[in-house]
């Protein structure tokens, strides 16, 4: 039977991209580990961040998430730098320009036993956040918050979540991020970043049976047929259980 970390004081930010999501984690009073296999970009998350890294409130992983440890090429998409995958049919379309790297890649089982396995993990690595929910199964603990982006597969993706024993579910509507506050620290999220998380969100947790629904009626059906345009795009977030996490933000803000 599976555990889940519901007092770690870490989360996990896999897909840094411009590290709008690690400032605000690390706002929230977290240690926050961020990865990314953009080395572009790491290089500007180290400048960014340089007195989080300094206080050791930050680590920087400059990395891929794969199943296994090895190297290989990542393709740096030099459009739109969202697109960036291990996958250069996922880096390059629309016929956007990519430009291979070689990055060292990392299963997420080592980044739980290195460093620790988090409250939140937030997961947007192009082409790859399947692979991770499925190293998930082979884990005994787990985070207590977990999201990652729905990229049409939202009735699998709810359905590993529910085997691996999370029981609330939201959706968020990533262009509608910009106008959510964390009135907690009075932020504001930027355009392009993942919004808030577990008790911040601004939904209605709902059980496995009401998120299908919900996701039939405003994402996708069944059939496939998608049911809001294109300038729509949504997270899945989901929950091991209801009070201890209220319990974890309630600490932090003491803290």
């Amino acid at each position: 039977m599976k555990t889940f970390a519901s007092a770690s004081p870490v989360i996990m930010d896999l897909g840094m991209n411009n590290g709008d999501d690690t400032d605000y984690y690390l706002k929230k009073g977290y240690r926050v580990l961020g990865v990314d296999a953009n080395p572009r970009l790491c290089a500007r998350a180290r400048e960014r961040f340089a007195d989080a890294l300094r206080e050791k409130r930050l680590i920087i992983v400059n990395a891929a998430i794969w199943s296994q440890a090895t190297t290989q090429p990542f393709y740096v998409n030099l459009d739109n730098d969202h697109w960036s995958s291990l996958d250069p049919a996922w880096a390059g379309r629309e016929n956007s320009r990519t430009q291979a790297v070689e990055v060292e890649c990392v299963p997420i089982a080592h980044l739980f036993a290195r460093y620790g396995v988090p409250f939140y993990l937030k997961i947007d690595v192009e082409g790859a956040d399947e692979l991770v929910l499925d190293s998930l199964v082979e884990l005994p603990e787990l985070p207590f918050y977990l999201s990652l982006e729905d990229c049409r597969f939202g009735y699998r993706y709810i359905e590993k979540l529910a085997a691996l024993g999370y029981r609330s579910f939201q959706l968020l509507d990533q262009s509608l991020v910009d106008r959510c506050v964390d009135s907690s620290i009075e932020h504001r999220f930027n355009p392009g970043s993942s919004g808030p998380f577990g008790p911040q969100l601004p939904g209605e947790w709902l059980g496995r049976p009401q998120i299908e629904e919900r996701y039939s009626q405003e994402v996708r059906d069944r059939e496939g047929n998608r049911q809001a345009p294109r300038t729509h795009w949504w997270d899945i977030h989901c929950r091991a259980s209801a009070p201890v996490a209220a319990v974890r933000e309630a600490a932090l803000q003491e803290g």
